[in-house]
């Protein structure tokens, strides 16, 4: 059986919905075709039950290979399964990043359309803002998206105000206005106590979606290589009068192309797959990596952390129990050291000023950490996450069935850059715990079992050891089809006709924001590429 539209999309992750929204309310025969379920359940939509959907059916559950810089372990990377992909599945952090990433994603690639100046109309036309503070120069007031800074009072905000500012952080008032630099309001996008996800939030009524269908090949026609439509595990074909567009994610998109004959040749014809173009799919792959510190409360009777019956405001379970966000560079001498060490130039914009190399964040639950911490009332988390990884990973094939995973290996701080950018965002968390305020509060920290507590004077050795068995993947994963060496600047497959790629797979540089802001108004900006 053959189905014809105008666009064939592939992967109802967060930009796919958009895009399939976007195009089908202009007109065009859109399908939408997505390998997990659609799935709004409670499960899905309350806010406390995020950290329960991490390794459920309703992820894609990878495992990496062996980590050398993880103490040689590998750890899972999650992301969504089901119609609206990881916005389904997500903490619902919305955070834009630096002004200057985007710049520098534009002037990579030579297409000013991604400059923050020109990214700005797309992310305000995808969010309704709710703040007092925020200007309507920097925010959208009638989008799809509704966030809220900071909508929330949690019993603590005061104390770690107070904390922040005595280590020097300076209070900015709105960290999503293209500079994040200092400590503010934390912004999530759950809305009246459910989650927003990308298939709801944008209409699919005028769309064709069909769920539970896992595509196993792009199909090409002539020797120009057309890419005319996709084939279904099932033998369903659809076919695309205008283009096949990937929206998998940069986990399954890359794996998608190397199926389909697009990747490195010699990878390629080690699987029997003949190749169409020798690309480097797979390569590139970067990914933001967390490390939390736990701390004891001294009086957890107060009811100052989740767990605790007198932590019960009904507004607390309303979103994430997260307050202050504080996006920090790497101390200019430590990062010129360890660039010289990674033979990074002096000219690389990674060493111009000022780059969020790191950022740190206070939550009222032990979260980013193992399960042996359960929420009981006792312990708040400082998570410490790598913003701007220099460090490059790869994703290859395992096989050639499209529903086996594929190999990944994160190469996870493999560069001192950001062992470097990791151990001063640590050495900050653990500073802002040793403040007058913060130890009104605090008993001591929590570390992982058989590890020593760390201080703010312990050695970089020391701290190296901690972030060795305490970093995981954030799951903010990118690159494996970047702009410029797979895909042109308008994400066109090269090589090949018809094909794009619209995901953060073709990010060619890390962002210093979680993707899901800036993943909405890249597709907002593709969509008008695509009608205009």
């Amino acid at each position: 059986m053959e189905q014809s539209y105008d666009y064939v999309i592939c992967g109802g992750g967060l930009v796919g919905c958009v895009l399939a929204s976007r195009l089908s309310h202009a007109g065009h025969s859109v399908v939408l075709l997505e390998a997990g379920p659609e799935n709004y359940s409670e499960q899905v939509m309350s806010p406390i039950a995020a950290p329960r959907l991490l390794g459920s059916p309703l992820q894609y559950n990878l495992l990496t290979t062996n980590q050398p810089r993880f103490a040689d372990r590998a750890v899972h990377n999650h992301v969504g399964r089901l119609l609206s992909g990881s916005s389904a599945v997500n903490y619902g952090l919305w955070t834009r990043g630096h002004s200057f990433d985007y710049d520098t994603w534009a002037s990579a690639v030579g297409n000013e359309r991604w400059s923050y100046k020109n990214m700005l109309p797309y992310f305000k036309k995808s969010e309704t803002h709710y703040d007092p503070e925020a200007s309507s120069d920097l925010h959208g007031f009638s989008g799809p998206i509704a966030t809220t800074a900071g909508a929330r009072i949690y019993p603590l905000r005061e104390t770690f105000r107070a904390a922040f500012s005595s280590v020097g952080v300076q209070y900015n008032p709105d960290t999503n206005s293209g500079n994040p630099f200092g400590f503010g309001k934390f912004t999530e996008n759950w809305k009246n106590a459910q989650r927003q996800p990308a298939g709801k939030a944008y209409d699919l009524a005028r769309a064709t979606v069909i769920t539970q269908s896992t595509v196993a090949s792009v199909t090409f026609e002539g020797d120009n290589h057309i890419a005319t439509g996709v084939t279904l595990t099932n033998g369903v074909e659809y076919k695309a009068k205008k283009e096949v567009i990937l929206t998998c994610g940069a986990l399954k998109t890359p794996q998608l192309l190397m199926l389909s004959g697009i990747g490195p040749e010699k990878h390629l014809s080690q699987h029997g797959i003949k190749t169409i173009a020798n690309l480097p799919v797979g390569e590139n792959f970067h990914d933001h990596i967390s490390a939390a510190l736990f701390w004891k409360v001294k009086h957890p009777e107060k009811g100052v952390t989740v767990g605790s019956p007198l932590f019960n405001k009904p507004e607390f379970v309303h979103g994430n129990p997260m307050e202050w966000i504080a996006t920090i560079s790497t101390p200019r001498e430590e990062l010129i050291k360890a660039a010289s060490v990674d033979k990074i130039d002096h000219a690389d914009p990674y060493l111009k000023e000022p780059r969020g190399n790191a950022e740190i964040f206070v939550a009222y639950a032990p979260i980013a950490g193992d399960s042996s911490r359960p929420p009981d009332g006792t312990l708040i988390s400082t998570p410490v996450v790598l913003l701007l990884p220099t460090s490059r990973g790869s994703l290859t094939l395992a096989d050639t069935n499209p529903l086996s995973d594929p190999v990944l290996d994160g190469n996870y701080l493999a560069t001192e850059t950001d062992r470097a950018a990791m151990r001063a965002g640590v050495r900050l968390a653990l500073r802002l715990m040793e403040t007058d305020p913060a130890r009104e509060v605090i008993e001591s920290e929590n570390p992982p079992e058989g590890c020593p507590s760390l201080s703010s004077v312990s050695s970089d050795a020391e701290i190296d050891r901690r972030i060795s068995v305490a970093a995981n993947s954030f799951y903010q994963n990118a690159g494996t089809a970047a702009m410029g060496t797979v895909v042109d600047s308008e994400c066109r497959v090269k090589g090949v006709k018809n094909l794009r790629v619209c995901d953060a797979s073709v990010l060619p540089l890390p962002i210093a924001g979680h993707y899901q802001a800036p993943m909405y108004a890249f597709a907002e900006s593709v969509a008008d590429l695509l009608l205009y």
